[in-house]
């Protein structure tokens, strides 16, 4: 006859056979949820998107959009909101990422720079967040000419040259002479991530949604990367330093954190020929409302 340790051993051997085969099942289906996913954009050659579903640290959704710089097919466009002040110091009004993607026939986008809200004009008090409301945009942002907000310490900058070269840095520890004087369009975001493949955040248990923008060793590619978060046993989110280690996965060699939080969104442009979000906002209300978005177009060479 067994003995009660036997038994107990093939009791436990069977759980954990059942508990695998679960495991795997509940995978396979989050993969097949995400080729689905991946199927219903409508993406030019140059510009291709991916999920995934991890299970470590904890569960989390990971969206990617390789941007293949080498493509003049493609061009970016960096859309503010609307700017009610002219030269005064509002720099643009909260508006939803989709409708400011609307304006430059977009076919992606995601969000970019940090930001903070003006005080109320008639109390001086700090303002609640509000859709529409006055926007003061962190480091510097520029399209076509015009400045949108000037280079700030502290602030990293993305940006693309006359020669269609990217680069990353912070722009505020430069001389001024130092600084670039061809850039085409520019955002920024919070700091670095990464530097010639190493990471720059230590580790921390600090966890947002988090979006980030990072280049390839060669500058040949652009990876835009968007971590759901806030929404338990969907997606948790990430600190920065696990934020890196997202973007090192995705080929990436220098990489900034950009504006997160309820802010964290990427729309695509889907088979209808719409923006839809190909992540889930922590926000209840859905998509929040920003100050600026970096988009991609298809250039007017191409149409």
């Amino acid at each position: 006859m067994r003995s009660f340790a036997t038994r107990s051993l093939q009791s436990l051997r069977a759980i954990w056979i059942l508990n695998s085969i679960l495991l795997l099942n509940t995978l396979g289906a989050f993969g097949m949820l995400a080729r689905a996913q991946e199927a219903k954009w409508d993406l030019p050659s140059g510009v291709k998107y991916s999920s995934e579903v991890k299970s470590e640290p904890r569960v989390l959704r990971v969206h990617r959009l390789a941007i293949d710089l080498k493509s003049e097919s493609l061009e970016f466009a960096v859309v503010p909101g609307q700017d009610p002040d002219g030269d005064g110091p509002i720099e643009a009004l909260l508006t939803p990422p989709k409708k400011l993607g609307q304006e430059v026939s977009a076919i992606a986008l995601i969000n970019t720079s940090a930001w903070g809200m003006f005080p109320d004009k008639n109390t001086g008090k700090k303002q609640s967040y509000v859709v529409g409301g006055e926007a003061d945009i962190l480091g510097w942002v520029y399209q076509g000419g015009k400045q949108i907000s000037p280079i700030q310490g502290g602030y990293w900058t993305c940006w693309m040259d006359s020669n269609r070269r990217v680069s990353i840095a912070n722009l505020g520890e430069r001389q001024e002479a130092e600084r670039p004087t061809q850039a085409v369009w520019a955002v920024s975001g919070f700091r670095g991530i990464l530097t010639d493949g190493k990471i720059l955040p230590e580790a921390s248990e600090v966890r947002h949604p988090r979006t980030a923008l990072g280049l390839s060793a060669d500058g040949a590619t652009m990876t835009w990367l968007v971590v759901d978060g806030r929404q338990p046993g969907y997606s948790e989110g990430v600190s920065e330093h696990e934020l890196a280690q997202l973007m090192l996965e995705a080929g990436c060699d220098d990489a900034m954190n950009l504006d997160g939080g309820g802010s964290s969104v990427m729309l695509l442009r889907d088979q209808d020929g719409s923006l839809s979000a190909a992540n889930r906002p922590s926000d209840p209300t859905g998509q929040r409302p920003v100050p600026v978005v970096l988009c991609i177009r298809r250039s007017e060479q191409s149409n």
